[in-house]
């Protein structure tokens, strides 16, 4: 039996552009949840994808205002918080490490974001997201 060859097709577009087709894994997006008034998101990413592990989350803080974001993971949404993520030290803007660890296949999760003052304080409102692993 011939195996067969994956072929790349180039097609002209307009001036010197060309668009290849051809077959490529699919990237998986992490699931974005931002702080409602601004200064930063959270992220859950489900499946693993390149360098980013699978059932894992992290908190990115882009305001320069003295606060931090923090994202918290609620494994099974029984209003018990299993993971936490946070920007806390580091000028903005920055991304905390994704942290991770494994979860079964269709476990519901919520993912609290919110945006948290150099007291410790939490400052409403805070972001909310629903996702299954």
């Amino acid at each position: 039996m011939k195996a067969k060859r994956l072929t790349r097709v180039a097609i002209p577009l307009a001036g010197s552009a060309a668009l290849i087709f051809g077959m490529q894994g699919t990237a998986l997006a992490a699931q974005t949840v931002n702080v409602p008034d601004g200064g930063g998101y959270g992220q859950w990413q489900a499946d693993p994808s390149g360098s980013i592990p699978g059932d894992s989350i992290r908190a990115c803080d882009t305001g320069s205002d003295g606060d931090y974001v923090r994202v918290d993971l609620d494994v099974n949404r029984n209003g018990s918080i299993d993971r936490t993520a946070w920007t806390k030290g580091h000028p903005a803007p920055s991304c905390s490490a994704w942290i991770s660890g494994n979860l079964t296949e269709g476990t519901p999760v919520t993912i609290w974001v919110m945006r948290v003052d150099s007291g410790g304080t939490i400052l409403l409102p805070e972001g909310k997201g629903n996702f299954t692993a």
